[in-house]
């Protein structure tokens, strides 16, 4: 749908943002007696275009890949002397090897860390927050509607980039245009909150953001936000430990806010199903990025996890990067059942049908696709956020809360889905909800921000294995700023306001 949307109108307002010293070039927006007097369809077109700077923010590189998925991880494969620094958590080195230039435009480390492409959702954003009223022929709850949906993704903006950096500039006015320091990660993060908790209250009747707004999971709705603000919340438990007890409260209500976790909105999609989520668009998904092959909005297919694990199916021996057989083992052992091993895998436990012995090929997220002359192995939407995601941080929280009894119960439905047998009280719950995200959760993006918020980063028995691969962080560092990225220089240009983070200088 994004694809008839006219160039210019995409270009529209778009930001040349760098260190928050807004400059944006007037011939390049169209004047607002011009553009929002204008149709609906006029800021139903702009509405998309935010989502299309999402879109272009995380999937137009590796954003979820490489911040997410590798960084830290226990992976192997002929591919890996490329990102041995990232793998050891060295993002200097990385840096000098990716973005030697520091042009900030490289799509597994530049683009990344050049946090104009994020700042270009929450400007557009803003914009649109401020300017939808001046529609006239949108009906006020239709207005109410773009507003919730710019917030939702603003908000989610910079909860992305507080995972990335830390500390980051905040701003919600439209237009903005003076230099700013950057705001301190908790403030960000709690304004973030504060933002979507008056979203929410100021719509009982769900009228404006629903359950389902008629676009599946491909638009802002009200499970989208509960799982976003449950995920910043088990953040600041993570940079504030001396209050961790009320952000895991808060965590509890968003999630039995309505009994939406355990409720009929949205529902958990059988094992023998899942590539229909993701493929996208399931009961199950909460928020997803948009690819549709046909159309030809694809994705950057050589920085998506589904096309760096599998090989069959571009024809190759060998996957480019490969996950340690010690660790796949340990997620899923041979003796205990799991349906994941048949369905996410090929070559765990047993060679193919000739009996010969082949690498272990990930298919979990294989939904292969033709587009032109080459093959897509992952044509489906990007699952940003999904039931089984908050179910799992739910029972996390249950956890800490000391409310074990529930908190089995979340887990074990996740643990069910897959034919596994239930965690009982016997288990160290607290390692075995981890260990379920981490197998539950492979290839989306969370590994190494649940290493890193946990704290398991620094622990032996969660962050590295017996074949020596995986990385371990000293707690010290991590407190000092290990788990961030560097900050693009060109952020310090023309903003006397601006700092780098000193631990990557």
């Amino acid at each position: 749908m994004l694809k008839y949307i006219s160039i210019g109108l995409l270009l529209i307002f778009t930001s040349t943002f760098c260190g928050c010293n807004l400059d944006t070039d007037d011939e390049d927006k169209m004047p607002g007696d011009k553009f929002w007097d204008g149709s609906a369809a006029n800021a139903e077109a702009f509405m998309l275009s935010v989502y299309q700077n999402l879109r272009k923010a995380t999937t137009d590189n590796g954003f979820f890949l490489y911040a997410g998925d590798i960084r830290c991880a226990p992976i192997t494969g002929q591919s890996t002397r490329s990102y041995l620094y990232l793998l050891q958590n060295d993002m200097k080195n990385y840096k000098a090897i990716k973005d030697s230039k520091e042009e900030g435009t490289s799509s597994d480390f530049g683009a990344i860390y050049n946090w104009k492409n994020m700042y270009k959702v929450v400007q557009s954003a803003n914009i649109m927050i401020e300017e939808v009223v001046n529609v006239k022929e949108l009906s006020s709850t239709e207005v109410e509607r773009y507003r919730a949906e710019s917030r939702f993704l603003r908000s989610l903006a910079y909860f992305f980039m507080v995972r990335i950096f830390g500390d980051v500039p905040y701003y919600t006015e439209a237009y903005y245009s003076a230099p700013l320091a950057r705001t301190d990660k908790q403030v960000v993060l709690k304004n973030c909150l504060a933002d979507l908790q008056s979203l929410l209250d100021s719509d009982p009747d769900k009228l404006i953001l629903p359950w389902r707004n008629g676009n599946g999971s491909l638009r802002a709705n009200r499970g989208a936000v509960l799982t976003l603000m449950m995920h910043i919340n088990m953040w600041l438990a993570f940079f504030d430990e001396t209050n961790a007890v009320i952000y895991y409260s808060e965590v509890k209500r968003l999630a039995e806010t309505d009994s939406w976790v355990d409720g009929d909105f949205y529902s958990l999609q059988a094992m023998e199903q899942m590539s229909e989520l993701f493929k996208g668009d399931s009961n199950e998904g909460l928020f997803e990025i948009a690819q549709n092959v046909t159309m030809g909005e694809v994705f950057k297919t050589d920085h998506m996890w589904c096309t760096r694990v599998v090989y069959q199916v571009r024809n190759q021996t060998k996957p480019d990067l490969a996950y340690s057989e010690v660790f796949l083992k340990q997620l899923y052992p041979m003796e205990e059942d799991d349906k994941r091993k048949e369905n996410w895998f090929n070559y765990l436990y047993n060679g193919d049908d000739t009996g010969t012995t082949r690498p272990i090929e990930i298919v979990k997220l294989l939904n292969a696709d033709s587009y032109g002359n080459s093959t897509i192995p992952n044509a489906g939407n990007y699952i940003v956020f999904r039931l089984a995601d908050a179910i799992l941080l739910y029972a996390e929280a249950l956890n800490y809360l000391g409310e074990r009894d529930k908190a089995l119960q979340e887990v074990n439905r996740i643990r069910q889905r897959a034919g596994a047998s239930d965690f009982t009280a016997d288990n160290d719950l607290d390692a075995s909800i981890y260990w379920e995200r981490v197998r539950e959760l492979m290839g989306e993006g969370q590994y190494f921000y649940d290493l890193v918020r946990t704290q398991k980063i620094c622990d032996t028995d969660f962050a590295t294995f017996a074949d020596e691969s995986g990385h371990r962080e000293r707690k010290a560092d991590l407190k000092q700023g290990s788990w961030t990225w560097p900050i693009f220089k060109k952020a310090l240009d023309n903003n006397p306001y601006m700092t780098k983070n000193l631990y990557w200088e």
